[in-house]
């Protein structure tokens, strides 16, 4: 009995001295992120953050739409801290990355929730509405 009160009092004691700090919060992923060189494969779910939604955003500097349509998004989603951009560059779209995720059109924008499922694949003219799904989704528990 005496042995088992000694022991559990010297583990008291050590752990007293030992206590290790809380552990950092992680900092936030970046806000738009350039996931790739122009036209090559990249793993777009590699790129999704973490409890966040991940708007992807394949463009191409050829396309005058996906700068304006790019630039509504980016200032649609500024304020959310819950919403992150991830843009692939197809580059002349007959490129590896373009085949592999099968993007004919621009601009063209897929949006994985929070649990990095993929919810949402827009095109065209669909992707102006873009922010206001993200957000939804970034409200949704």
């Amino acid at each position: 009995m005496r042995q088992r009160l000694l022991l559990g009092l010297a583990l008291a004691l050590a752990a007293c001295g030992r206590s290790t700090p809380p552990a950092a919060p992680a900092p936030p992923p970046a806000k738009s992120l350039q996931v790739n060189e122009p036209g090559a494969l990249v793993d777009v779910e590699a790129t999704l953050a973490g409890d966040h939604v991940t708007v992807v955003d394949f463009w191409a500097e050829s396309c005058g739409a996906c700068s304006i349509v790019g630039g509504m998004l980016a200032v649609g989603v500024a304020k959310d801290v819950r919403v992150v951009i991830r843009k692939v560059d197809v580059g002349d779209g007959d490129t590896p990355v373009a085949h592999h995720y099968k993007v004919g059109a621009l601009p063209h924008y897929r949006i994985y929730d929070r649990h990095k499922r993929l919810r949402y694949m827009l095109t065209g003219n669909d992707c102006t509405q873009a922010s206001a799904l993200a957000r939804a989704l970034a409200d949704e528990r």
